[in-house]
């Protein structure tokens, strides 16, 4: 009797023991489903990474007996180059304004010459005479002084001309049939005065065919000696 009751103490233990396991089971699916859900993290948006590509030098293979072998040389790299066109200055073209002037007087060029007209005046009968008898050159120079003074006395009522020294103030220069004398002087009421010309003759060099000149200021009484530019009182050589 006592092993029976020992018996079913035994099975009603094991009984009560599932049954308490199972009630276990049962209240701990519960309490895991009650948890709280854990929030739903955001997504990250991608991060764009700038990637630099280094190209590492390659390794050089020893050779034998320790001694590095030689790479070869980089060939050059031919690189174009763009050359800009240059900006163009648009500078404005000078006006006549600002333009620089040239300073340097005009010359006169009549349009009529007067020195054969002068030589064949009656009172001009000794000059005709002294020209017939100078050298060729000496005639030329001659023959466009008396040129100079008919011209100038043509165009200034004011000057009376009597004589010109052709080489007063530097050498005439003779081309051909062309006379030239930059640094002539002309006298004119006892005073002297700086002039220039240039006397074109015909081929024969006998008449004057064209004729243009400049005058100057007067000379200082104090270099008539310096240019052998003789006073009243004195004639040329």
């Amino acid at each position: 009797m006592r092993a029976r009751g020992t018996a079913q103490a035994k099975e009603r233990f094991n009984g009560w023991g599932i049954a308490a396991s199972a009630l276990l089971h049962i209240l701990l699916g519960a309490f895991i489903l009650l948890l709280p859900t854990a929030p739903k993290l955001p997504e990250q948006p991608e991060q764009s990474v700038d990637v630099e590509i280094v190209t590492l030098p390659p390794v050089i293979p020893e050779e034998k007996h320790g001694q590095p072998s030689q790479l070869p040389l980089a060939q050059p790299q031919t690189v174009e180059r763009v050359e800009k066109p240059e900006a163009r200055s648009e500078t404005p073209a000078p006006s006549e304004e600002s333009r620089p002037r040239d300073e340097t007087p005009a010359m006169v060029k009549p349009s009529r010459m007067l020195s054969e007209r002068s030589l064949s005046d009656p009172r001009s009968r000794k000059a005709r005479k002294e020209l017939a008898m100078l050298t060729p050159d000496e005639r030329v120079e001659q023959l466009c002084n008396v040129e100079a003074m008919a011209q100038v006395g043509s165009w200034s009522k004011d000057l009376k001309p009597d004589r010109v020294v052709a080489y007063a103030m530097a050498d005439p220069k003779l081309s051909g049939s062309s006379f030239s004398a930059d640094g002539a002087a002309l006298h004119s009421k006892k005073n002297w005065y700086r002039l220039r010309f240039k006397c074109d003759l015909t081929p024969d060099r006998k008449k004057v065919a064209a004729f243009e000149f400049l005058m100057g200021d007067p000379i200082p009484r104090t270099e008539w000696e310096e240019h052998s530019l003789p006073s009243e009182d004195k004639q040329l050589d």
